[in-house]
C-alpha cells in the first residue's frame, strides 16, 4: 500500500468514476484502475464493484474511504501549517536586550518585522547584558543584543558592534560651547558615574588616571539611562552611550563628544546549540541591516 494507490481511490470516491478521477490526478485512466487493482491486493478486499456499467463502492470500500479521508483531512492540515511556519505566520520569538538599544532601536526593529510578520508571537524584555548572556546560552531567549567581551560557551555571536561615549550636560551648561569634550574639561564637574562592575566605568576611570585626573563622583548609578535623567535635572554632567543620549534629545541635555574615545561594545547573541528557526534568522538579518545604516553605530 503507497500514497499514490491511496490518491487514485480516494480520487474515484470523490468524482464517482475513473474517468473523473484520472482528470482529477492528472493521469491516465489505465493507471487510475491499476493503481486501485494493486490496493484492493494489498487490503485483499473489494473496493468497487460493477453494475450495469457503472462503479459503485463496496461497504468494505466506503468504511476504507472514511478513514482514508481522516488521513487526507490530517495531511492538509500538515500542508497549511508547513506553509506558516515557512511565511513566519506560526510561531514564537523571545528577545532579550540591554537598555540602551531597548529604548529606540530594538522597538523599532520589532516595530518593522512584526508588521511584517503579524501572526507571529514576540516577547521582548529589557534586562542587563550579564542577565541576557546567561539566558542566551541556556536558551530562554532566542535572540539577544549585550555587552559581551569575551567568548562564552553556549553562545553563538551573530554580529559585533561598536560605538563612542558621549559626554552629556545639562540644558544650557557651558559644554554646549565646546564641539568636543576632554578630561581636563571635567575637573571639578559634579560627575554621575555609571556603576563600578560595568566595562565603561572601567575605561572611564582608566581614562581619567592617565590624565591625572580625580572624578568628582556625586552619584553613582546603572544604567545611562538613570544617569542622563539625572543629568537633565541638572545634577551633574556623565559619560554614557550616545543610543541614550539620543532617546533624550537636545531639548533635555547637551550631547558632545568625547576624547580619546572611549569605546561601547556590543553583540548580536543567540543560542549555539539552539536549531536555526526561520523567525530568529530573519529578526537577525534585518536587526543587522538596520544597525548598519545607524550613524552611531561600526562594525567592530
Amino acid at each position: 500500500m503507497n500514497l499514490k494507490q491511496l490518491e487514485a481511490f480516494r480520487a474515484v470516491m470523490i468524482t464517482g468514476s475513473v474517468t473523473a478521477g484520472a482528470e482529477m490526478l492528472h493521469v491516465s485512466q489505465p493507471g487510475v484502475s491499476r493503481l486501485i487493482a494493486d490496493l484492493e491486493r494489498a487490503v485483499s478486499f473489494k473496493l468497487f464493484v460493477r453494475e450495469k456499467g457503472r462503479l459503485y463502492p463496496t461497504s468494505e470500500g466506503s468504511a476504507f474511504y472514511t478513514e482514508i479521508e481522516k488521513t487526507f483531512l490530517g495531511l492538509d492540515r500538515l500542508v497549511r501549517v508547513a506553509s506558516e511556519i515557512k511565511e513566519m505566520r506560526r510561531g514564537y520569538l523571545r528577545i532579550a536586550g540591554m537598555p540602551s538599544v531597548s529604548l529606540a532601536l530594538l522597538p523599532g526593529i520589532i516595530d518593522q518585522f512584526s508588521r511584517k510578520h503579524e501572526d507571529l508571537k514576540l516577547t521582548f524584555e529589557t534586562h542587563v547584558s550579564l542577565r541576557i548572556v546567561d539566558s542566551i546560552a541556556t536558551q530562554d531567549f532566542d535572540v539577544g543584543v549585550a555587552q559581551m567581551n569575551l567568548d562564552q560557551k553556549g553562545i553563538q555571536v551573530a554580529h559585533s558592534y561598536k560605538m563612542n561615549c558621549v559626554c552629556v550636560a545639562p540644558f544650557g551648561h557651558r559644554f554646549g560651547e565646546l564641539e568636543c569634550v576632554k578630561p581636563a574639561d571635567l575637573k571639578g564637574e559634579p560627575f554621575i558615574a555609571l556603576s563600578q562592575n560595568t566595562l565603561i566605568a572601567v575605561q572611564i576611570d582608566r581614562v581619567m588616571e592617565n590624565h591625572g585626573l580625580q572624578q568628582n563622583i556625586r552619584f553613582q548609578t546603572q544604567p545611562s539611562l538613570v544617569a542622563c535623567s539625572l543629568v537633565s535635572k541638572g545634577l551633574g554632567v556623565a559619560l554614557v552611550d550616545p543610543l541614550t543620549a539620543d532617546f533624550f534629545g537636545d531639548q533635555q541635555i547637551i550631547t558632545r563628544p568625547f576624547t580619546p574615545q572611549i569605546p561601547f561594545s556590543f553583540r548580536i547573541i543567540r543560542p549555539a546549540h539552539a536549531i536555526n528557526s526561520l523567525a530568529t534568522d530573519s529578526f537577525i538579518n534585518q536587526a543587522i541591516d538596520i544597525f548598519d545604516e545607524h550613524p552611531s553605530i561600526q562594525d567592530n
